[in-house]
C-alpha cells in the first residue's frame, strides 16, 4: 500500500510583494499623467453656477477650453484642407487670418482659425429653402 505525503502549501515567491508595489506605483504614476488643467477637463465634471449658460447653449467658439494654442503652417493647412500657397495667397487677399512671428516662424492663433472655419458658408442642398442657403 502506497502512502501519499502531503507536502503544505508554501509561502508565495519572494517576488510578489515588490511586484505588487510596483504595479501600484505604475497606476498612480498613469493616473497623475491623466490629470488634465481645468480648462481641459470635460465640462461635465466642472461645478458649474446657476447663473452659467448651459454648455448646450453656449457656441463652439465660446466653448474653446483654455487659451488659445499657436498653430502651425502643418496645422493650418490640414485645418482648411488646402496647400500652404493657397493659404498665403488667401492672407495676402484678406479672407484668411494673418499669421504670427513665433521663433521664427509662422503661427496662428487657434481661436482665429476657429472663427475663419465657423465663417465658413454652409453647402445649399436641394431642397433647400431659399431663405436657408
Amino acid at each position: 500500500m502506497t502512502t501519499k505525503t502531503i507536502t503544505p502549501k508554501r509561502p508565495p515567491a519572494a517576488q510578489v510583494e515588490p511586484a505588487k508595489k510596483a504595479a501600484a506605483l505604475k497606476a498612480a504614476s498613469a493616473a497623475a499623467k491623466r490629470a488634465q488643467p481645468f480648462w481641459l477637463q470635460p465640462t461635465a465634471l466642472r461645478s458649474t453656477r446657476e447663473d452659467e449658460t448651459p454648455p448646450e447653449r453656449l457656441r463652439a467658439s465660446d466653448r474653446s477650453q483654455g487659451p488659445p494654442r499657436l498653430l502651425d503652417r502643418h496645422e493650418v493647412c490640414a485645418i482648411a484642407g488646402v496647400s500652404y500657397p493657397t493659404i498665403w495667397e488667401w492672407m495676402r487677399a484678406g479672407t484668411f487670418p494673418r499669421s504670427r512671428i513665433a521663433g521664427g516662424k509662422s503661427k496662428w492663433l487657434s481661436t482665429e482659425i476657429e472663427a475663419w472655419v465657423a465663417a465658413l458658408p454652409v453647402r445649399p442642398l436641394k431642397g433647400d429653402d431659399e431663405e436657408v442657403a
